[in-house]
């Protein structure tokens, strides 16, 4: 019998198996365009909707994070899987789509699978001051962990949250399989301060149209971590900021252009 080219192969028989998106009328599939690979907490729901608010970029608020790529690490990529994951950009010619899924860049095998999946891919990441990333990250954890009755070790969760905010190993790791020009690497501070100058700076990288969003979106905040996300200690403050320092020292060498005044943390590594 043949895989049903609406349903994920493999998971045809799963609740949670993906529905792929209709194909409109004179529209087209393929590899998508871009793809938003980090990070977790750091605005990347605003910047989609941002995004997917552009007449020429083919996509809804809704379908932003796909978690497919991650499905293909362990092994080898079959023709049914990538036919599958193209599948689910359809597009109007002269438009781009894409996905951003922020947990893409802290998976070390990920530059290998968008290196064969979608090679000619743009690759787009905002980066928070890793800390600040941290804080919002294990309290996410903590509720969501609350949220489920999981009782889930602590330990885990700072380590994964510590884990993402690696951004230098991060982005070492897709320069090796993507040229320089191929990666934006925005700066959420920096989004904050001047959203309508990074959002243009972003379409000028995907190549499509100068556009002036509605004006709301560009202040719009999407899932920000509400409450109390707790004080570190001085303690705790300065271990943080001794296991991200190498990091930003290496994103710095990197990313000549990241501006470490707006992380007052690690301003002090700015002539490193």
């Amino acid at each position: 019998m043949a895989a049903d080219a609406q349903r994920e192969p493999g998971r045809e028989s799963e609740r949670r198996g993906r529905q792929a998106p209709a194909i409109p009328e004179g529209a087209f599939v393929g590899p998508p365009d871009f793809i938003g690979v980090g990070v977790h907490k750091a605005g990347t729901t605003w910047w989609w909707a941002l995004l997917v608010s552009h007449p020429e970029v083919d996509g809804v608020a809704r379908r932003k994070e796909l978690h497919l790529l991650d499905r293909m690490r362990d092994g080898p990529i079959s023709d049914e899987q990538k036919e599958w994951y193209y599948r689910q950009f359809p597009r109007l010619p002269g438009h781009i789509a894409g996905e951003w899924t922020p947990r893409y860049m802290a998976m070390p095998p990920m530059p290998r699978v968008i290196a064969e999946v979608a090679p000619r891919a743009r690759l787009l990441t905002i980066l928070r001051e890793p800390i600040e990333r941290y804080r919002s990250g294990f309290k996410q954890w903590q509720e969501q962990s609350r949220r489920r009755s999981l009782r889930r070790n602590e330990r885990i969760g700072k380590r994964e949250a510590l884990m993402r905010g690696f951004y230098g190993r991060q982005i070492q790791r897709l320069l090796e399989v993507v040229p320089r020009e191929q990666l934006l690497v925005l700066q959420y501070e920096r989004c904050v301060r001047q959203p309508a100058e990074e959002f243009a700076r972003t379409l000028r990288f995907l190549g499509v149209s100068p556009y002036d969003p509605d004006p709301r979106l560009l202040t719009l905040r999407y899932n920000q971590t509400l409450g109390d996300k707790g004080a570190l200690s001085a303690k705790d403050e300065a271990a943080l900021v001794a296991e991200y320092e190498a990091e930003v020292v290496l994103l710095k060498s990197l990313v000549p252009d990241i501006d470490l005044s707006l992380w007052p943390r690690f301003a002090h590594l700015e002539s490193a």
